[in-house]
């Protein structure tokens, strides 16, 4: 998860570096091949587009982290791996740029950005930290995110499902058919459901 942040961070940082040469910034000696001065309306929209990119993957590096939980870790892991494969080419462009700054500046980074594409992609979906209720009302045990007001409590409607929990490894609490407990647990987070890693503990 650490390397999907310090790369969202890299891209973060291009992303306004982009938009602003978008805005009119004079940076133009920076990026795409070294314009002096603010970059001609055509550039500034490639400009403008390449931030929209670049927010992208920081959006699929930070899915993949379990930060946001946007797309199918699946459709995420390809993303990550398109753009590992693309960002190279990023490398040569700017190694051929005939601004020296451009290729003073934008080469490292270039390099350091494919660098942590490339760790992301080959990580794939990282497992985190989850504490909390987790409720089992018959329909499977879920991570409460909400905890209705109830005996037996009760999970909140947009509460994950965790899959691989076993009731008979941990202590736990039950009336009729409902079971709960507070717990500690990593787990890997994909759209409403959470996949167990390794063993829950209980709080308290």
């Amino acid at each position: 998860m650490v390397v999907a942040l310090v790369l969202t961070g890299a891209l973060v940082v291009l992303v306004l570096f982009q938009v602003a040469l978008a805005l009119g910034a004079p940076w133009g000696r920076f990026a795409w091949g070294g314009s002096a001065g603010a970059l001609p309306v055509g550039l500034r929209i490639v400009s403008a587009a390449s931030a929209l990119v670049y927010a992208v993957i920081a959006g699929l590096a930070l899915d993949l982290a379990g930060a946001l939980d946007l797309l199918p870790n699946k459709l995420s892991h390809v993303g990550i791996w398109v753009a590992a494969d693309l960002l190279p080419l990023g490398v040569v462009l700017n190694a051929l740029s005939r601004s020296r700054p451009q290729r003073l500046v934008m080469v490292p980074v270039s390099v350091v950005l494919v660098a942590l594409t490339f760790v992301v992609a080959l990580a794939g979906p990282v497992p985190r930290q989850f504490a909390g209720a987790v409720v089992d009302a018959g329909q499977g045990p879920r991570h409460c995110t909400v905890v209705m007001a109830s005996y037996p409590p009760r999970c909140g409607p947009d509460s994950p499902v965790i899959d691989g929990w076993d009731w008979t490894r941990v202590a736990h609490q039950r009336s009729g058919t409902v079971r709960w407990g507070d717990y500690r647990f990593e787990g890997i987070r994909d759209r409403g459901r959470i996949a167990l890693v390794g063993p829950a503990v209980p709080i308290g």
